[in-house]
């Protein structure tokens, strides 16, 4: 792979995390995350912002001019782009013809959710330590990040989990009288690293909770926990 195939892809990790790829671009992106540890650091460095980012700003209405003025933008970046020589161009540019943005609106909505994590933290947060089953998991970690009383969730972050088998996932689940309600599934890094957002209500529950589950997550888990938060 050259380097600036290698570019291309890491140019897409934000888009990635955002869901913004298609079927194709995701099936190809994560091909070349099997075999990039630089990638893979950069996806583990990007999640909690990404993961965070639906409940970490105020919903308000958009002032009237952003979808003008944000249509030019991505209008004039289109016109910059066409007018490249052949070999610079994005392998993406048969793709329709906003596939380029996404990379750049993907990474201001990521250091939006950067800036939107800083302001959350002047606002009162608390961490959680979670006990881990040292047979199964050993030298792993985590905490949970509880944001205010914890009635818009929290991130749980994790350190030192082995990395899975190909279609298998981890995923969180929220413990709250006598009832386990799923949660997103993630993925670690190579250093097994990984974050994931906890959108339930969790000033009320019992415990914060991660197990070992196919891809696409389960409605029930499907083994025990191999760690847990208490609360």
């Amino acid at each position: 792979m050259s380097a600036r195939d290698h570019a291309s892809y890491r140019d897409d990790v934000g888009a990635y995390l955002l869901g913004a790829l298609t079927d194709l671009e995701r099936q190809a992106f994560e091909r070349h995350l099997a075999g990039c540890p630089e990638c893979r650091d950069e996806l583990e460095r990007l999640h909690p912002a990404a993961a965070s980012l639906p409940r970490s700003v105020e919903q308000v209405e958009p002032p009237p001019g952003l979808k003008t003025s944000l249509m030019e933008l991505v209008e004039r970046e289109a016109r910059e782009r066409s007018s490249l020589p052949a070999p610079r161009r994005r392998r993406r540019l048969s793709l329709p013809r906003l596939a380029f943005a996404r990379p750049l609106i993907a990474g201001v909505a990521l250091a939006l959710g950067v800036v939107a994590g800083i302001v959350l933290a002047d606002k009162g947060t608390r961490t959680e330590v979670a006990t881990v089953d040292e047979r199964r998991v050993p030298g792993a970690s985590a905490r949970l990040q509880i944001e205010g009383d914890g009635e818009n969730g929290a991130i749980l972050r994790v350190q030192g989990m082995p990395s899975l088998a190909r279609g298998r996932v981890y995923q969180a689940w929220v413990q709250r009288d006598g009832r386990i309600v799923p949660q997103p599934t993630f993925e670690v890094g190579q250093r097994g690293g990984g974050a994931v957002a906890i959108p339930d209500d969790v000033h009320d529950a019992d415990a914060v909770m991660v197990t070992r589950e196919p891809r696409g997550g389960s409605r029930a888990p499907s083994e025990r926990p191999l760690l847990m938060v208490p609360l």
